[in-house]
Protein backbone atom coordinates (compact mmCIF):
# COMPACT_ATOMS: atom_id res chain seq x y z
CA UNK A 1 0.00 0.00 0.00
CA UNK A 2 0.99 3.59 -0.62
CA UNK A 3 1.95 5.90 1.55
CA UNK A 4 -0.93 8.23 -0.08
CA UNK A 5 -3.14 5.36 0.22
CA UNK A 6 -2.16 4.62 3.77
CA UNK A 7 -3.25 8.04 4.06
CA UNK A 8 -6.54 8.16 2.69
CA UNK A 9 -7.15 5.09 4.70
CA UNK A 10 -6.36 7.07 8.03
CA UNK A 11 -8.44 9.94 7.27
CA UNK A 12 -11.34 7.79 7.16
CA UNK A 13 -10.75 5.73 9.97
CA UNK A 14 -10.32 9.33 12.31
CA UNK A 15 -13.50 10.31 10.37
CA UNK A 16 -15.29 7.20 11.28
CA UNK A 17 -14.21 7.16 15.09
CA UNK A 18 -15.41 10.48 15.06
CA UNK A 19 -18.68 10.07 13.62
CA UNK A 20 -18.39 7.12 16.19
CA UNK A 21 -18.36 9.36 19.58
CA UNK A 22 -20.23 12.24 18.42
CA UNK A 23 -23.25 9.33 17.58
CA UNK A 24 -22.76 6.60 19.69
CA UNK A 25 -21.75 8.70 22.91
CA UNK A 26 -24.06 11.98 22.00
CA UNK A 27 -27.20 9.56 21.37
CA UNK A 28 -27.23 6.46 21.83
CA UNK A 29 -25.42 6.07 25.28
CA UNK A 30 -25.20 9.81 26.21
CA UNK A 31 -27.82 9.11 29.18
CA UNK A 32 -25.60 6.86 30.93
CA UNK A 33 -22.02 8.33 29.92
CA UNK A 34 -23.34 11.77 30.41
CA UNK A 35 -25.05 10.75 33.59
CA UNK A 36 -21.60 9.59 34.38
CA UNK A 37 -20.10 12.88 33.70
CA UNK A 38 -22.83 15.03 35.37
CA UNK A 39 -22.16 13.38 38.48
CA UNK A 40 -17.90 13.55 38.06
CA UNK A 41 -18.70 17.13 36.78
CA UNK A 42 -20.42 18.25 40.68
CA UNK A 43 -18.08 16.60 42.69
CA UNK A 44 -15.00 18.69 44.47
CA UNK A 45 -12.43 16.33 42.72
CA UNK A 46 -14.00 17.59 39.25
CA UNK A 47 -13.61 20.84 40.37
CA UNK A 48 -9.98 19.96 41.60
CA UNK A 49 -9.05 18.90 38.56
CA UNK A 50 -10.59 21.80 36.53
CA UNK A 51 -9.13 24.43 38.72
CA UNK A 52 -5.40 22.08 38.56
CA UNK A 53 -5.58 21.91 35.15
CA UNK A 54 -6.78 25.58 34.04
CA UNK A 55 -3.55 26.78 36.03
CA UNK A 56 -1.72 23.94 34.46
CA UNK A 57 -2.71 25.85 30.66
CA UNK A 58 -1.95 29.35 32.02
CA UNK A 59 1.38 27.92 32.74
CA UNK A 60 1.91 26.81 29.44
CA UNK A 61 0.80 29.70 28.17
CA UNK A 62 2.75 31.86 29.77
CA UNK A 63 6.02 30.19 28.57
CA UNK A 64 4.89 30.73 25.34
CA UNK A 65 4.03 34.30 25.63
CA UNK A 66 6.48 36.86 23.47
CA UNK A 67 6.12 40.44 24.36
CA UNK A 68 4.60 41.99 20.80
CA UNK A 69 5.62 45.61 20.34
CA UNK A 70 7.50 48.43 22.24
CA UNK A 71 4.84 50.28 23.63
CA UNK A 72 3.14 48.37 26.70
CA UNK A 73 -0.50 48.83 26.80
CA UNK A 74 -1.29 47.93 30.27
CA UNK A 75 0.98 49.49 33.28
CA UNK A 76 1.22 48.90 36.90
CA UNK A 77 2.53 51.23 39.08
CA UNK A 78 3.23 49.60 42.62
CA UNK A 79 4.17 52.08 45.56
CA UNK A 80 7.41 49.79 46.90
CA UNK A 81 9.18 49.66 49.93
CA UNK A 82 11.21 52.58 49.18
CA UNK A 83 8.45 54.67 47.90
CA UNK A 84 6.70 53.79 51.73
CA UNK A 85 9.53 54.49 53.09
CA UNK A 86 10.92 57.80 51.74
CA UNK A 87 7.95 58.99 50.53
CA UNK A 88 4.92 58.13 52.59
CA UNK A 89 6.77 58.24 55.68
CA UNK A 90 5.99 54.28 56.42
CA UNK A 91 2.32 55.66 57.81
CA UNK A 92 -0.32 53.51 56.59
CA UNK A 93 -2.92 54.69 56.33
CA UNK A 94 -1.07 56.77 53.22
CA UNK A 95 -0.94 60.68 53.56
CA UNK A 96 -3.75 62.22 51.49
CA UNK A 97 -2.10 64.75 50.56
CA UNK A 98 0.94 63.40 49.38
CA UNK A 99 -1.41 60.23 47.94
CA UNK A 100 -2.79 63.13 45.53
CA UNK A 101 0.18 64.56 44.54
CA UNK A 102 0.96 61.10 43.21
CA UNK A 103 -2.27 60.90 41.57
CA UNK A 104 -1.62 64.41 39.65
CA UNK A 105 1.46 63.36 38.23
CA UNK A 106 0.20 60.13 37.28
CA UNK A 107 -2.84 61.43 35.03
CA UNK A 108 -0.45 65.21 33.99
CA UNK A 109 1.81 61.98 32.05
CA UNK A 110 -0.53 59.80 30.64
CA UNK A 111 -3.25 62.21 29.42
CA UNK A 112 -3.94 59.28 26.70
CA UNK A 113 -4.96 56.54 29.08
CA UNK A 114 -8.69 55.40 28.94
CA UNK A 115 -8.62 54.25 33.06
CA UNK A 116 -6.66 54.58 35.85
CA UNK A 117 -7.32 52.26 38.70
CA UNK A 118 -6.51 53.15 42.18
CA UNK A 119 -6.52 49.57 44.05
CA UNK A 120 -6.20 51.39 47.55
CA UNK A 121 -8.56 52.69 50.31
CA UNK A 122 -9.29 56.00 49.75
CA UNK A 123 -11.77 56.40 52.36
CA UNK A 124 -11.52 59.55 54.92
CA UNK A 125 -9.05 59.51 57.49
CA UNK A 126 -9.21 61.59 60.96
CA UNK A 127 -6.67 64.35 60.52
CA UNK A 128 -6.30 64.02 56.56
CA UNK A 129 -7.82 66.53 54.63
CA UNK A 130 -10.15 65.12 52.15
CA UNK A 131 -11.86 67.45 50.11
CA UNK A 132 -8.74 68.20 47.51
CA UNK A 133 -8.63 64.20 46.81
CA UNK A 134 -12.88 63.87 46.33
CA UNK A 135 -12.56 66.97 43.63
CA UNK A 136 -9.69 65.63 41.97
CA UNK A 137 -11.53 62.27 41.58
CA UNK A 138 -15.15 64.19 40.49
CA UNK A 139 -13.05 66.50 37.78
CA UNK A 140 -11.77 63.51 36.46
CA UNK A 141 -14.30 61.01 37.22
CA UNK A 142 -14.26 59.93 33.22
CA UNK A 143 -11.01 57.71 33.93
CA UNK A 144 -10.29 57.34 37.17
CA UNK A 145 -11.75 54.51 38.81
CA UNK A 146 -11.63 53.73 42.75
CA UNK A 147 -11.80 50.73 45.45
CA UNK A 148 -15.37 50.13 46.57
CA UNK A 149 -14.36 48.68 50.00
CA UNK A 150 -17.33 47.50 51.13
CA UNK A 151 -19.92 45.37 50.26
CA UNK A 152 -22.59 46.70 52.69
CA UNK A 153 -25.72 48.82 51.45
CA UNK A 154 -24.35 51.34 54.01
CA UNK A 155 -20.53 51.55 55.21
CA UNK A 156 -19.98 50.67 58.95
CA UNK A 157 -18.97 54.26 59.47
CA UNK A 158 -20.64 57.64 58.69
CA UNK A 159 -17.58 59.12 57.61
CA UNK A 160 -17.55 56.28 54.95
CA UNK A 161 -21.10 56.92 54.52
CA UNK A 162 -20.61 60.53 53.58
CA UNK A 163 -17.22 59.62 51.68
CA UNK A 164 -19.64 57.26 49.46
CA UNK A 165 -22.57 59.32 48.79
CA UNK A 166 -20.18 62.29 47.50
CA UNK A 167 -18.90 59.89 45.43
CA UNK A 168 -21.86 58.19 43.85
CA UNK A 169 -23.48 61.94 44.03
CA UNK A 170 -19.75 63.34 41.95
CA UNK A 171 -20.40 60.12 39.12
CA UNK A 172 -17.33 58.34 40.26
CA UNK A 173 -16.84 55.23 39.12
CA UNK A 174 -16.05 52.40 41.32
CA UNK A 175 -15.20 48.91 41.25
CA UNK A 176 -14.47 45.45 43.80
CA UNK A 177 -10.93 45.22 44.83
CA UNK A 178 -11.88 41.64 45.60
CA UNK A 179 -9.96 38.85 43.97
CA UNK A 180 -11.86 35.07 43.41
CA UNK A 181 -10.17 32.48 44.54
CA UNK A 182 -10.12 28.65 43.50
CA UNK A 183 -8.66 25.97 45.50
CA UNK A 184 -5.95 28.22 46.78
CA UNK A 185 -4.95 30.19 43.89
CA UNK A 186 -6.32 33.31 42.19
CA UNK A 187 -8.86 32.89 39.83
CA UNK A 188 -7.00 33.27 36.20
CA UNK A 189 -10.25 32.68 34.66
CA UNK A 190 -13.45 34.91 36.33
CA UNK A 191 -13.39 38.15 38.14
CA UNK A 192 -16.33 39.27 40.10
CA UNK A 193 -19.04 41.53 38.07
CA UNK A 194 -18.20 45.26 39.10
CA UNK A 195 -14.25 44.81 40.05
CA UNK A 196 -11.99 47.04 39.74
CA UNK A 197 -10.59 45.48 36.02
CA UNK A 198 -14.55 45.21 34.98
CA UNK A 199 -15.44 49.02 35.63
CA UNK A 200 -12.15 49.78 34.01
CA UNK A 201 -12.70 48.22 30.89
CA UNK A 202 -16.50 49.26 31.09
CA UNK A 203 -16.85 53.22 31.93
CA UNK A 204 -21.15 52.83 32.87
CA UNK A 205 -20.34 50.76 35.65
CA UNK A 206 -20.42 53.93 38.39
CA UNK A 207 -21.83 53.61 42.00
CA UNK A 208 -25.36 52.81 40.61
CA UNK A 209 -24.33 50.36 38.36
CA UNK A 210 -21.95 48.80 40.89
CA UNK A 211 -24.64 47.62 43.12
CA UNK A 212 -26.76 46.22 40.65
CA UNK A 213 -23.86 43.45 40.43
CA UNK A 214 -24.64 42.19 43.63
CA UNK A 215 -27.10 39.22 44.35
CA UNK A 216 -29.94 40.00 46.08
CA UNK A 217 -30.27 38.22 49.38
CA UNK A 218 -26.81 37.19 50.09
CA UNK A 219 -23.77 39.09 52.03
CA UNK A 220 -19.93 39.20 51.95
CA UNK A 221 -18.13 37.71 48.82
CA UNK A 222 -21.04 35.59 48.20
CA UNK A 223 -23.23 38.28 47.18
CA UNK A 224 -20.74 38.52 44.04
CA UNK A 225 -21.10 37.10 40.51
CA UNK A 226 -18.82 35.65 38.66
CA UNK A 227 -18.50 36.65 34.92
CA UNK A 228 -15.54 35.20 32.59
CA UNK A 229 -12.36 37.64 32.47
CA UNK A 230 -9.25 35.35 31.27
CA UNK A 231 -5.91 37.23 32.40
CA UNK A 232 -3.21 37.50 29.83
CA UNK A 233 -0.53 34.74 30.95
CA UNK A 234 2.06 36.78 29.35
CA UNK A 235 1.44 40.00 31.70
CA UNK A 236 1.07 37.56 34.37
CA UNK A 237 4.30 36.67 34.02
CA UNK A 238 6.40 39.48 32.48
CA UNK A 239 3.84 42.48 33.27
CA UNK A 240 5.04 46.37 32.85
CA UNK A 241 5.55 47.22 35.99
CA UNK A 242 6.66 50.54 37.47
CA UNK A 243 7.96 50.26 41.08
CA UNK A 244 7.59 54.07 42.20
CA UNK A 245 10.48 54.89 45.11
CA UNK A 246 9.43 58.31 45.67
CA UNK A 247 10.84 59.75 42.68
CA UNK A 248 7.76 61.71 41.12
CA UNK A 249 9.92 63.12 38.11
CA UNK A 250 11.36 59.48 37.40
CA UNK A 251 7.74 58.02 37.56
CA UNK A 252 6.47 60.66 34.89
CA UNK A 253 9.46 60.44 32.55
CA UNK A 254 8.61 56.28 32.79
CA UNK A 255 4.84 57.09 31.77
CA UNK A 256 5.54 59.55 29.29
CA UNK A 257 7.89 57.41 27.34
CA UNK A 258 5.60 54.34 27.25
CA UNK A 259 2.37 55.82 27.41
CA UNK A 260 -0.31 52.81 28.46
CA UNK A 261 -3.61 53.19 27.91
CA UNK A 262 -4.67 51.45 31.02
CA UNK A 263 -2.93 52.16 34.80
CA UNK A 264 -3.43 50.18 37.78
CA UNK A 265 -1.92 52.09 41.15
CA UNK A 266 -1.37 50.07 43.99
CA UNK A 267 0.67 49.10 46.64
CA UNK A 268 3.82 46.59 46.80
CA UNK A 269 4.99 47.34 50.54
CA UNK A 270 5.14 44.57 52.70
CA UNK A 271 3.26 41.18 52.27
CA UNK A 272 0.10 41.81 52.86
CA UNK A 273 -1.53 42.12 49.77
CA UNK A 274 0.38 38.59 47.72
CA UNK A 275 -1.93 36.52 45.93
CA UNK A 276 -1.22 33.11 45.31
CA UNK A 277 -1.58 32.33 41.57
CA UNK A 278 -0.12 29.25 38.91
CA UNK A 279 3.15 31.68 38.68
CA UNK A 280 3.69 32.30 42.27
CA UNK A 281 2.69 35.22 44.38
CA UNK A 282 1.37 38.73 43.18
CA UNK A 283 0.28 41.69 44.35
CA UNK A 284 -3.47 42.22 43.39
CA UNK A 285 -2.52 45.29 41.91
CA UNK A 286 -0.88 42.84 39.25
CA UNK A 287 -4.17 40.50 38.57
CA UNK A 288 -6.56 43.35 38.18
CA UNK A 289 -3.63 44.66 35.29
CA UNK A 290 -3.58 40.86 34.05
CA UNK A 291 -7.35 41.12 33.93
CA UNK A 292 -7.38 44.24 32.33
CA UNK A 293 -4.60 43.09 29.61
CA UNK A 294 -6.85 39.31 28.85
CA UNK A 295 -9.13 41.76 27.51
CA UNK A 296 -7.07 44.34 25.93
CA UNK A 297 -5.40 41.46 23.83
CA UNK A 298 -8.66 39.66 22.74
CA UNK A 299 -8.36 36.67 25.49
CA UNK A 300 -11.59 34.75 25.98
CA UNK A 301 -13.21 31.10 26.10
CA UNK A 302 -14.28 29.26 23.76
CA UNK A 303 -18.44 28.09 23.78
CA UNK A 304 -19.81 24.97 25.34
CA UNK A 305 -20.39 23.86 21.71
CA UNK A 306 -17.10 24.21 20.21
CA UNK A 307 -15.48 22.30 23.36
CA UNK A 308 -17.62 19.57 22.55
CA UNK A 309 -16.60 19.83 19.27
CA UNK A 310 -12.67 19.71 19.85
CA UNK A 311 -13.86 17.05 22.78
CA UNK A 312 -15.43 14.64 20.18
CA UNK A 313 -12.13 15.21 17.71
CA UNK A 314 -9.42 14.59 20.82
CA UNK A 315 -11.15 11.64 21.79
CA UNK A 316 -11.72 10.27 17.88
CA UNK A 317 -7.93 10.88 17.33
CA UNK A 318 -7.27 9.18 21.21
CA UNK A 319 -9.66 6.25 19.58
CA UNK A 320 -7.42 5.85 16.53
CA UNK A 321 -4.36 5.59 18.06
CA UNK A 322 -5.75 2.99 20.97
CA UNK A 323 -7.24 1.01 18.44
CA UNK A 324 -4.19 0.72 16.31
CA UNK A 325 -2.36 -0.59 19.66
CA UNK A 326 -5.05 -2.59 20.18
CA UNK A 327 -4.88 -4.32 17.02
CA UNK A 328 -0.99 -4.97 17.22
CA UNK A 329 -1.50 -6.38 21.08
CA UNK A 330 -4.36 -8.48 19.80
CA UNK A 331 -2.82 -10.02 16.69
CA UNK A 332 0.48 -10.38 18.76
CA UNK A 333 -0.11 -11.18 22.40
CA UNK A 334 -3.28 -11.93 23.22
CA UNK A 335 -3.18 -15.30 21.12
CA UNK A 336 -0.28 -16.63 23.44
CA UNK A 337 -1.54 -15.53 26.51
CA UNK A 338 -3.65 -18.35 27.32
CA UNK A 339 -0.44 -20.88 26.95
CA UNK A 340 2.33 -18.60 28.49
CA UNK A 341 2.09 -16.23 31.74
CA UNK A 342 4.53 -13.73 30.47
CA UNK A 343 2.24 -13.25 27.63
CA UNK A 344 -0.79 -13.11 30.07
CA UNK A 345 1.27 -10.79 32.55
CA UNK A 346 1.26 -8.51 29.27
CA UNK A 347 -1.92 -8.53 28.42
CA UNK A 348 -3.27 -7.95 32.04
CA UNK A 349 -1.23 -5.75 33.64
CA UNK A 350 1.07 -3.90 31.29
CA UNK A 351 -1.58 -3.14 28.40
CA UNK A 352 -3.54 -1.24 31.22
CA UNK A 353 -0.91 0.79 32.00
CA UNK A 354 0.23 1.46 28.77
CA UNK A 355 -3.56 2.38 27.68
CA UNK A 356 -3.04 4.98 30.85
CA UNK A 357 0.33 6.32 29.60
CA UNK A 358 -1.58 6.84 26.19
CA UNK A 359 -4.51 8.97 27.75
CA UNK A 360 -2.09 10.84 29.51
CA UNK A 361 0.63 12.03 27.46
CA UNK A 362 -2.48 12.80 24.76
CA UNK A 363 -4.23 14.95 27.06
CA UNK A 364 -0.43 17.13 27.66
CA UNK A 365 -0.09 17.25 24.05
CA UNK A 366 -3.77 18.84 23.73
CA UNK A 367 -2.99 21.30 26.72
CA UNK A 368 0.48 22.38 24.62
CA UNK A 369 -1.52 23.08 21.50
CA UNK A 370 -4.21 24.55 23.62
CA UNK A 371 -1.34 26.65 25.03
CA UNK A 372 -0.09 27.83 21.63
CA UNK A 373 -3.93 28.21 20.31
CA UNK A 374 -4.53 30.68 23.02
CA UNK A 375 -1.04 32.77 22.60
CA UNK A 376 -1.19 33.31 19.13
CA UNK A 377 -5.02 34.11 19.06
CA UNK A 378 -6.05 34.59 22.81
CA UNK A 379 -8.59 31.94 22.16
CA UNK A 380 -8.89 29.24 25.25
CA UNK A 381 -10.05 25.68 25.09
CA UNK A 382 -9.72 24.20 28.33
CA UNK A 383 -7.99 21.27 28.15
CA UNK A 384 -9.65 20.28 31.73
CA UNK A 385 -12.59 19.48 29.51
CA UNK A 386 -10.25 17.02 27.20
CA UNK A 387 -9.02 15.43 30.17
CA UNK A 388 -12.43 15.02 31.72
CA UNK A 389 -13.90 13.10 28.66
CA UNK A 390 -10.42 10.82 28.29
CA UNK A 391 -11.27 10.30 32.29
CA UNK A 392 -14.48 9.13 31.62
CA UNK A 393 -13.57 7.32 28.80
CA UNK A 394 -11.10 5.22 30.10
CA UNK A 395 -13.28 4.58 32.95
CA UNK A 396 -16.50 3.86 31.62
CA UNK A 397 -15.68 3.24 28.02
CA UNK A 398 -12.25 1.55 27.28
CA UNK A 399 -12.48 -0.03 30.75
CA UNK A 400 -8.88 0.73 31.72
CA UNK A 401 -7.64 -1.57 28.90
CA UNK A 402 -9.87 -4.46 29.44
CA UNK A 403 -13.03 -3.89 26.39
CA UNK A 404 -12.41 -4.85 23.08
CA UNK A 405 -11.87 -1.28 21.13
CA UNK A 406 -14.24 -0.18 18.45
CA UNK A 407 -12.52 0.97 15.06
CA UNK A 408 -14.66 1.85 11.74
CA UNK A 409 -12.88 2.54 8.26
CA UNK A 410 -15.11 4.77 7.37
CA UNK A 411 -17.98 7.22 8.10
CA UNK A 412 -20.19 5.58 6.27
CA UNK A 413 -19.85 2.03 8.32
CA UNK A 414 -19.94 4.25 11.45
CA UNK A 415 -23.00 6.09 10.51
CA UNK A 416 -24.55 2.82 9.40
CA UNK A 417 -23.29 0.63 12.54
CA UNK A 418 -23.51 3.40 15.02
CA UNK A 419 -26.71 5.13 14.41
CA UNK A 420 -28.67 3.61 11.66
CA UNK A 421 -28.60 -0.04 12.58
CA UNK A 422 -29.82 1.00 15.78
CA UNK A 423 -32.40 2.53 15.21
CA UNK A 424 -33.80 0.30 12.46
CA UNK A 425 -34.01 -2.22 14.87
CA UNK A 426 -35.66 -0.74 17.28
CA UNK A 427 -38.28 0.15 14.28
CA UNK A 428 -38.39 -3.06 13.42
CA UNK A 429 -39.05 -4.50 16.95
CA UNK A 430 -41.86 -2.11 17.16
CA UNK A 431 -43.48 -3.25 14.42
CA UNK A 432 -42.91 -6.29 15.31
CA UNK A 433 -44.59 -6.03 18.67
CA UNK A 434 -47.40 -3.96 17.42
CA UNK A 435 -48.24 -6.94 14.64
CA UNK A 436 -48.81 -9.57 17.92
CA UNK A 437 -51.09 -7.27 19.73
CA UNK A 438 -53.01 -7.06 16.57
CA UNK A 439 -53.14 -10.10 15.27
CA UNK A 440 -53.27 -12.33 18.42
CA UNK A 441 -50.86 -15.42 19.29
CA UNK A 442 -52.75 -16.98 16.46
CA UNK A 443 -51.29 -14.43 13.64
CA UNK A 444 -48.83 -14.85 11.29
CA UNK A 445 -46.28 -17.85 12.24
CA UNK A 446 -43.11 -14.88 12.47
CA UNK A 447 -45.00 -12.93 15.41
CA UNK A 448 -46.53 -16.18 17.23
CA UNK A 449 -43.37 -15.98 19.18
CA UNK A 450 -44.41 -13.39 21.31
CA UNK A 451 -47.11 -13.68 24.03
CA UNK A 452 -49.39 -10.07 24.12
CA UNK A 453 -48.25 -9.23 27.57
CA UNK A 454 -44.46 -9.72 26.72
CA UNK A 455 -45.24 -7.80 22.83
CA UNK A 456 -46.61 -5.48 25.27
CA UNK A 457 -43.09 -5.21 27.44
CA UNK A 458 -41.64 -5.43 24.25
CA UNK A 459 -43.51 -2.65 22.92
CA UNK A 460 -42.70 -0.40 26.03
CA UNK A 461 -39.06 -1.25 25.88
CA UNK A 462 -38.47 0.05 22.03
CA UNK A 463 -40.13 2.99 23.00
CA UNK A 464 -38.28 3.82 26.08
CA UNK A 465 -34.81 2.79 23.83
CA UNK A 466 -35.14 5.49 21.26
CA UNK A 467 -36.58 7.90 23.80
CA UNK A 468 -34.02 7.33 25.78
CA UNK A 469 -31.20 6.74 23.85
CA UNK A 470 -32.22 8.98 20.78
CA UNK A 471 -34.68 11.63 21.06
CA UNK A 472 -33.82 12.83 24.48
CA UNK A 473 -30.15 13.25 24.37
CA UNK A 474 -30.60 14.83 21.27
CA UNK A 475 -33.14 17.49 23.22
CA UNK A 476 -30.57 17.89 25.84
CA UNK A 477 -27.99 18.74 23.29
CA UNK A 478 -29.80 21.20 21.44
CA UNK A 479 -30.82 22.72 24.76
CA UNK A 480 -27.20 23.07 26.02
CA UNK A 481 -25.85 24.26 23.04
CA UNK A 482 -28.10 27.02 23.55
Amino acid sequence: MSRASRLVALLHNLGGQFLYEALIRTLRGSLFIGGAAVVLSSTGAWKYLLSTFSAHDFVQASRLSQVVGTVPSVATVLIDDAGYRDYFGERSPLDRQRLLRLMRTIDAAAPQARAIVVDLDLAPLPGHAQRALLDFLIAHRARWVVAATTLAAQPSTPGRARWRRALCQGGVRMGWPYIPYDFGYASTVFQFAGSLSQAAIHPRLNCDNLASTLVAGRTGLAALRRVSAPMAPGYLRNGFVLPFDGDLGQLRALLQASAPQWIVLGGSWGKSDLQSTPLGRRYGAQLHAAAIAGHVRGEHMAPLGLQILVTWLFLACVDVVIGLLYLGVERHIMSWSLLYAGHRFLVQRVWPLALVGVVVVSVLLASDASAELRVHTGYWIPSAVLAGGALVHLVFIWNWGWNKMVRYDSVRAAWRQVLVAPIRDDWQAARHALHVLRCGIGGAAAEADLSAPRAALELVAVASSLLIQTMFPLLVFWSALH
